[in-house]
């Protein structure tokens, strides 16, 4: 019966997204067909983040997963969903502060994901500062961006075995020693603060250790020592500046290191 269920879930988890249409290929995509272990379309070769997948939902597993067993649990769901901790994503939902007139729609913007901050209005100026390409406004390319940064950055076979191709027990076992490891010594969870009160930080740091030869961490890109007039930076919490960006910095937010 045990043996059942589990070949029933692998069935399902294969099963994701079959038949989604291919946004690059469009009609010359018959839908989407995962192949069995190359974790591509059978019918064009795209990728399940080049398809129009709702990733949403399996998204939050991977994120709950990498999170369980370690310091950042108050970031996942307390209960288990399918055998599963879920990432409790922080949705923001905003609206024009101007009263909407009877025949005009209020207008909202949905951002998916923003960081886990307390400071919601802080998260939402990050975002506001990435390229209007890269945020994640449902329903936008930014939305799009995101869904692949996920695929690319966190497969689920980086840390689930069961997700692997034909695995042999020794290798089962060494890999989730390595997942354990880098839970250990490589996951962090970033912070948000403006240039400003990292530059204070930084120099109260300084002077804490002074005659010390260790540098202390440096805002800007490329060691410059003059903070940015604007922006917010994306920090762990270590505070070193992580690959999140202020104004003119390439790349999108990463909720991993």
């Amino acid at each position: 019966m045990e043996l059942e269920k589990e070949v029933k879930k692998i069935t399902l988890g294969h099963e994701t997204g079959s038949g989604a249409q291919c946004l690059k290929c469009k009609d010359k995509c018959e839908g989407f067909e995962l192949h069995f272990w190359r974790k591509i379309c059978r019918n064009c070769k795209c990728g399940l983040e080049d398809h129009d997948v709702q990733t949403t939902t399996e998204d939050d597993k991977k994120i709950g997963k990498l999170l369980e067993d370690t310091k950042y649990t108050s970031l996942i769901a307390k209960l288990k969903t399918d055998g599963v901790h879920h990432y409790k994503r922080n949705v923001v939902t905003l609206t024009n502060s101007v009263a909407a007139k009877k025949d005009v729609a209020i207008k909202a913007v949905t951002y998916e994901w923003t960081p886990p901050v307390p400071n919601q209005s802080l998260a939402v100026r990050y975002i506001e500062l990435l390229p209007k390409e890269k945020q994640p406004v449902a329903g936008t390319v930014g939305a799009v961006y995101r869904k692949k940064q996920m695929a690319k950055q966190l497969p689920e076979h980086d840390q689930d075995p069961t997700k692997c191709h034909e695995l042999s027990p020794n290798e089962v076992k060494q890999m989730q020693q390595f997942v354990k490891k880098y839970k250990e010594e490589a996951l962090g969870v970033g912070d948000i603060k403006v240039p400003e009160e990292m530059e204070v930080q930084n120099k109260e740091k300084g002077a804490s250790e002074a005659g010390d030869r260790g540098t202390t961490a440096v805002v800007g890109a490329l060691g410059n020592k003059t903070a940015p007039s604007k922006g917010a930076a994306y920090e762990d919490t270590e505070g070193k500046q992580t690959k999140a960006q202020t104004d003119g910095q390439k790349g999108g937010p990463r909720f991993d290191k």
